[in-house]
């Protein structure tokens, strides 16, 4: 064997038979490859839709909890008095002739519209469309702000307020004023008795509920009605149930919990629970789920919901200022 066979036999490239099994070994290589990436992309989208779930309920329930919990605020008033209940259609009474009914409700600082299953039990009054089969709550209260500093809104014709007298003789014979924006029947003095008027606060009747696009929404009544548009607070929220926190003995600690209160002045606090849902589908979700919300209320989603991802909160909110009245 001569020099230049040595050589050609050095040079020689790869057989048929090596380059098939190398190419068969590189697909093999960018198929693992390509089904490591395309796990990895779909655990990641499950995480987001796991994410969205967590996002909205928990603000949901925060974003309730700070609101309701100042339900039957009334800063300075110690007790308040009237027999006025807010449910059914007088959650929406307005004009300036529903004044003296506001005053006379302000000891029902709460009421709800109940149902069970998929139907309403309570008609809706008229300034809400919720969805059906969920609950709904009303709640009065005075504005934390006071009229005058520089973070409350301005006084409005539109809307009613609240002033307490801080002037001791005069808290004895007229404790509270409610009337119109701008009005001049504001006259309550400041406890220094001296003609200095007392503060003015916004009093502010709202109902939150879940409207029939999912929305955790809130609508105001004033003066003139209903707001145009009322404010959403959390969307993809499918579900609120509520049940109520009452207290016969007046000492400040539930008695029982129920859907619907004999009497809502002994209402003081609620158990909110609401369902959350993705606003993606989720490829690891069964497509129907039953869901307890309540000792009497079950959800069952069947498959023509669309198969996201759904988890269930739940919290107690007591009413701080209404709690406090009994327990001092």
């Amino acid at each position: 064997m001569n020099r230049m066979q040595v050589q050609y036999r050095r040079q020689r490239g790869l057989t048929l038979v090596e380059l098939m099994v190398s190419l068969v070994i590189g697909l093999l290589i960018v198929a693992a490859t390509s089904m490591l990436i395309a796990g990895s992309s779909r655990s990641r989208r499950e995480l987001e839709i796991s994410a969205d779930v967590i996002e909205n309920g928990r603000y949901a329930i925060d974003v309730l909890t700070r609101e309701l919990s100042q339900a039957g605020f009334y800063a300075l008033l110690v007790k308040p008095t009237g027999t006025t209940p807010n449910v059914g259609s007088a959650m929406c009474a307005r004009t300036t002739a529903a004044l003296p009914q506001w005053l006379d409700s302000l000891p029902y600082y709460v009421g709800g519209l109940n149902s069970v299953g998929n139907a309403n039990v309570d008609a809706d009054p008229s300034c809400i469309a919720r969805k059906p089969g969920t609950d709904a709550l009303f709640i009065q209260r005075a504005s934390t702000c006071v009229i005058g500093d520089a973070s409350c809104e301005s006084e409005n014709a539109n809307n009613a307020y609240f002033q307490v007298s801080e002037c001791g003789d005069e808290y004895n014979t007229t404790p509270i004023v409610v009337a119109q924006g701008l009005s001049t029947s504001f006259t309550l003095q400041t406890k220094a008795c001296d003609g200095t008027k007392a503060p003015k606060r916004k009093l502010i009747r709202r109902i939150y509920f879940i409207s029939p696009s999912n929305a955790l929404s809130y609508q105001d009544v004033t003066l003139t009605g209903a707001l145009p548009d009322p404010v959403v607070l959390a969307e993809n929220i499918e579900q609120m149930q509520l049940e109520y926190a009452v207290d016969t003995s007046a000492v400040g600690t539930p008695s029982s919990f129920t859907a619907t209160p004999a009497d809502w002045s002994q209402v003081i606090g609620v158990r909110v629970k609401l369902l959350a849902v993705s606003s993606d589908p989720s490829k690891n979700t069964n497509n129907a789920g039953t869901f307890v919300l309540s000792d009497d209320t079950t959800v069952s989603i069947a498959t023509a919901a669309g198969n996201p991802k759904r988890r269930v909160y739940s919290t107690y909110i007591p009413f701080v200022s209404p709690k406090s009245r009994l327990e001092s």
